[in-house]
């Protein structure tokens, strides 16, 4: 009764396998992933290319695979975010990122009779971003493999050539701090990022709802119980200001002189420490005072402090320290 309902609701549209999941897949029954889905290419181009790449051992194939594929393609982003299966990437001589690179190494693989598992994540920290409504530049995720090599399941990283043998399929949190949400046997149907639109609502609609403790703990939302310091400034003058700041009992979780937009707001509540030179900041007044209105006023003064709001602006004007040197004249003479 309950195979005939989810039929009914398969046909119906009201389910979609394409819809993500890590439970679908039954690794006791590997030779089930030899399948080459229609949608992934030609299937006797794909065996015959496959067959003429077969190594030694399982291992070895994996080898002359992505070895055959450095050979063969070259990287070009700005195709990235379109489909292709096997037979159009070849034709193209390109791949446009990991989805591409997974699609054509998995595709090889199971032609030369190693079985495979597409397993989609996306990065904890874009997650946490996504989930907590913070601001992201973009969307950040990965393709890996499953493999069945000697005797049983293992993890490939295509793009970076690297397998990981102590491995087993109910891990969650890959390498690069990553989260496996969709695993299955044909790519086109799991939606990767190369259907782009349809990835990022398939994506959005999953992670909104994702219960959180499957996560690591959110790194960007710890809140420091000691006092913290954001410090602007040059090198060398930021590791003078930083290592001052540390000696008074400060956290510094970052120093910077670019990014403004993104790194001073993080210092509201905070004290921020400008590296500044003749009463002129390095950060343009004018940008630090979008976040900090009026933050110029401690410019006049003697101290080079002001306080807005919750935020102690603290101008160390090196200019003044050295000013304060007296050199005598024969001692300018040598």
């Amino acid at each position: 009764m309950r195979t005939y309902i989810i039929y009914i609701l398969l046909t119906a549209g009201i389910l979609h396998a394409s819809e993500p999941t890590v439970d679908s897949v039954d690794y006791s029954a590997p030779a089930g992933y030899l399948e080459i889905a229609a949608s992934l290419g030609n299937r006797e181009y794909i065996i015959s290319q496959a067959q003429e790449l077969k190594g030694s051992s399982d291992i070895a194939t994996i080898r002359n695979i992505l070895s055959w594929m450095d050979r063969n393609l070259k990287y070009d982003p700005d195709i990235a975010y379109s489909w292709r299966n096997f037979d159009d990437v070849i034709k193209e001589k390109t791949y446009g990122g990991c989805a591409d690179q997974g699609i054509v190494c998995g595709v090889l693989l199971k032609g030369a009779d190693i079985p495979v598992v597409w397993v989609k994540t996306m990065d904890v920290s874009w997650i946490w971003d996504f989930k907590k409504g913070r601001k992201f530049e973009s969307w950040s995720g990965h393709v890996f493999l499953e493999v069945y090599v000697e005797g049983k399941w293992m993890l490939l990283n295509p793009g970076a050539k690297m397998i990981y043998r102590e491995y087993t399929p109910k891990m969650r949190i890959l390498p690069g701090n990553r989260f496996a949400y969709h695993k299955g046997n044909d790519p086109k149907e799991m939606i990767m990022s190369l259907q782009w639109e349809q990835w990022k609502e398939q994506t959005s609609t999953y992670f909104r709802d994702m219960d959180e403790s499957l996560l690591p703990v959110d790194s960007a939302g710890g809140t420091s119980i000691s006092p913290q310091a954001y410090v602007v400034g040059n090198s060398p003058y930021y590791q003078v200001i930083t290592q001052m700041a540390k000696e008074r009992g400060l956290t510094v979780p970052i120093s910077f002189n670019t990014k403004y937009d993104e790194y001073l707001p993080q210092a509201r509540g905070n004290f921020l420490l400008i590296e500044t030179h003749s009463g002129v900041p390095i950060v343009p007044v004018n940008v630090l005072e979008k976040y900090f209105p009026d933050a110029s006023e401690g410019l006049k003064n003697p101290d080079g402090i002001v306080k807005i709001g919750e935020t102690t602006i603290v101008f160390l004007d090196f200019s003044k320290q050295l000013s304060k040197i007296q050199i005598d004249d024969n001692a300018k003479k040598k």
